[in-house]
């Protein structure tokens, strides 16, 4: 979806900064905590989303539900068991969700973000299989 229908759609973005390797733009919603990415053509690449603001399901699967924001990766491992890890993110590259701030208890970093399958796959190059033991016997 281009930017110009996002607009159309949600309104205009309290603030708007480049992605730090200049690939595009991301626009936020704070009011709703939420953002959008772009690329450079103005096509939409991602959506971020912080506790607190939207309800996330998957595949019928309650993620957060309002008032309700525990921990995704139990829900995330059980459709995707091996993510990545790079620079503090985990990359569930079946599944298209990065998560931070959870399995490295930094709450002031707790997000989830959806993207395209095929976005991705570059980071790959310089992760980590993600060290998943602490939900072991959460997500088995």
């Amino acid at each position: 979806m281009s930017r110009d229908k996002v607009r159309l759609l949600i309104g205009q973005p309290d603030s708007s900064f480049p992605i730090w390797d200049s690939s595009g733009v991301t626009e936020n919603y704070k009011r709703d905590k939420f953002n959008v990415g772009y690329t450079n053509a103005g096509i939409v690449n991602h959506l971020g989303f912080s506790p607190g603001g939207a309800e996330l399901a998957i595949i019928g699967q309650p993620i957060w539900a309002k008032g309700e924001y525990p921990d995704p990766n139990p829900t995330l491992l059980a459709l995707d068991p091996s993510p990545f890890e790079v620079v503090g993110f985990w990359l569930f590259l079946t599944i298209g969700i990065t998560t931070t701030g959870y399995h490295d208890d930094e709450s002031s970093q707790q997000a989830v973000t959806v993207f395209p399958l095929d976005s991705q796959v570059e980071l790959v190059a310089t992760a980590k299989l993600a060290d998943i033991s602490r939900y072991c016997s959460k997500s088995r």
